[in-house]
């Protein structure tokens, strides 16, 4: 089972006041960001107070996270080292920004492996690789596939559209532009990334909703994202966490309706039948993978009981 990755709250790393309320704050996921979030004169500083923020806060069982720079920047490689060798107990996964290819994961599974091997760190780092340009997505499919490290596929909203020179009225995630255009005009990279995300075993997660006011306009986003296949979605604001997470998350009817796919399985599978039927309609080793990745997210949720 993966982590839970309804929700990922991105903090910038150079504000000591926003992480300390973050692992308070109901994501599953915070992720301390180095990139976009810190101004070029605090990437120094901003690094250190990350390094406290891993060893000094209680993350309450959320998954554990920061983003580095970009692999094209003079920081990025400090980003790894300093914080790895300083907090790498603290932390569940790196986050990679701007992944064009299959050797920007594996440089960084390199430096990682190395630095948990001299600091002889028990628990595997995880690796998450943000989908930004026009040649990512291109990509995609070898960079699902480039690491036994990597969690999870990202969609990078703002920069992937710019790469593309899409027109944009300067809002930072979806709910940008979207009038221009007829039908949803990130369908084709959202269908394609998780295409690939699943295909490798990995997590996919959405861009989040740019204007952090607009509830409707956020669940309306995040509907369109699992009904993809999508299993979370950024955040950049907090008051979007109770949505995101209500969305992402498995009604009672969906539960109750994968339980009973399962038991009619199990029942067709002792009789030495293959597919059955439920309430007249087929059930086919499609509904039974199906109702089982909801049976496990909700049972992680504990949304259902042992034994149930």
């Amino acid at each position: 089972m993966r982590r839970l990755r309804r929700s990922i709250l991105s903090v910038p790393g150079s504000s000591e006041k926003m992480m300390s309320k973050a692992v308070a704050l109901p994501a599953d996921e915070i992720m301390l960001d180095l990139e976009d979030g810190v101004a070029l004169e605090e990437k120094e500083e901003a690094r250190a107070k990350i390094i406290r923020s891993f060893l000094d806060y209680d993350w309450g069982g959320r998954v554990r996270a920061y983003r580095i720079n970009g692999l094209d920047t003079p920081f990025a490689y400090r980003d790894i080292i300093d914080v790895v060798e300083q907090a790498g107990a603290s932390i569940d996964v790196v986050v990679i920004p701007k992944v064009e290819k299959a050797a920007d994961v594996q440089f960084v599974d390199l430096l990682v492996s190395q630095i948990e091997l001299r600091m002889r760190l028990e628990r595997r780092i995880g690796l998450e690789a943000s989908i930004e340009t026009a040649l990512g997505m291109l990509n995609v499919k070898e960079i699902a596939f480039a690491s036994p490290r990597l969690e999870a596929l990202v969609f990078g909203i703002a920069d992937y559209g710019a790469s593309l020179t899409m027109p944009s009225s300067g809002i930072s995630g979806h709910g940008d532009g979207e009038e221009q255009y007829a039908a949803n005009r990130w369908h084709f990279p959202l269908s394609r990334m998780v295409m690939a995300a699943k295909a490798a075993g990995l997590a996919a997660i959405d861009a989040p909703y740019g204007d952090f006011k607009d509830l409707a306009g956020l669940k309306r986003s995040c509907q369109v994202s699992r009904s993809l296949g999508y299993d979370g979605k950024w955040a950049i604001h907090p008051n979007q966490l109770e949505m995101v997470n209500e969305t992402f998350t498995p009604s009672q009817e969906d539960i109750n309706l994968a339980v009973r796919i399962l038991q009619a399985y199990k029942e067709a599978d002792a009789a030495g039948e293959g597919a059955t039927a439920l309430d007249g309609k087929m059930v086919d080793g499609g509904s039974i993978r199906l109702a089982q990745v909801t049976y496990d997210k909700a049972k992680k949720l504990g949304l259902v009981e042992e034994g149930e």
